[in-house]
């Protein structure tokens, strides 16, 4: 896949679409320097590019009673993973999974109402799904730092 080139506008709409998504060309125009037109089009010369892949909101889990968060380590057979990432994009309970190297094959986030219905997630679900040879837990007690976006420069 050919890579776009940013330059600094580029960059600094992507930092304002990250810190508000919602906010209106007009607005993130102005903030930019740049007429509603303009920003427009550079904001779908990047949606086009596939560097702003989508929009959405960040929602709070504790507001919808999801107190416990669980981030699991997973070994995965190697023969059964594309059947594991298939379950796990169907899973609710899973907010986020990612592959990784090292000890285990994969990282996920887990979130549930409390450690009983996560005991009986990681006994009676998760660790039937595809492939799963072992699993381990570790509960997360506070967040530091939720990232918004991406953007560093």
């Amino acid at each position: 896949m050919k890579s776009i080139v940013l330059d600094d506008l580029d960059l600094h709409i992507i930092r304002l679409l990250e810190e508000d998504g919602r906010q209106s060309f007009s607005l993130l125009g102005e903030k930019v320097g740049l007429s509603k037109t303009p920003c427009w089009n550079r904001v779908n010369r990047l949606q086009n590019a596939g560097v702003i892949e989508g929009y959405g909101a960040r929602i709070n889990p504790h507001k919808l009673g999801l107190e416990v968060r669980a981030l699991v380590q997973v070994i995965v057979e190697f023969a059964d993973y594309k059947a594991f990432e298939q379950a796990v994009n169907k899973h609710r309970s899973i907010n986020w999974c990612q592959a990784i190297t090292g000890e285990f094959d994969y990282i996920m986030h887990v979130l549930a109402d409390n450690i009983g219905e996560l005991d009986s997630l990681l006994r009676e679900e998760l660790s039937g799904l595809p492939g799963v040879h072992r699993f381990t837990t570790s509960i997360s007690t506070r967040v530091i730092k939720a990232a918004k976006g991406v953007s560093r420069r």
